[in-house]
């Protein structure tokens, strides 16, 4: 029985294997990313809300409460809680109906590598939602 010479087999092993590898590390890399980003604007949407809720009766304009002003604040606030890699911040809030307010956020994130941003696109948009009672 004669054997044969099988130096290379590892090696093409290997580069057949190599691209399933890469698309997983990437795969997991950008779960971790949107994973890490919603929980930050779960977060900040969360404190917003409180924040909302606990001085809504001190964001005021000429004595009155305001939508605007709230909403206002809401945004200014959110803004100043996310980091830079948030893109297209949209706040929407509605007015107090049964003394709660509905805060909706959302926003766009870059992705990292291109394994997704070519199934999703350069952008992934994360949304939360949290509906407070006004104190």
């Amino acid at each position: 029985m004669r054997f044969h010479n099988e130096d290379g087999q590892a090696l093409v092993e290997f580069a057949l294997v190599l691209p399933i590898l890469i698309l997983l590390l990437g795969g997991i890399i950008d779960f971790g990313w949107i994973f890490g980003n919603q929980i930050l604007a779960n977060n900040a949407c969360r404190d917003t809300a409180r924040y909302t809720a606990v001085h809504y009766h001190e964001i005021t304009v000429a004595g009155d409460v305001n939508e605007v002003a709230v909403k206002t604040a809401a945004q200014t606030r959110i803004e100043t809680e996310l980091p830079a890699s948030f893109t297209n911040i949209n706040v929407d809030m509605t007015t107090p109906i049964i003394e709660n307010i509905n805060l909706s956020l959302s926003a766009d994130i870059d992705l990292l590598t291109p394994i997704l941003s070519t199934i999703l696109g350069q952008t992934y948009t994360i949304q939360t939602n949290y509906v407070m009672r006004v104190e």
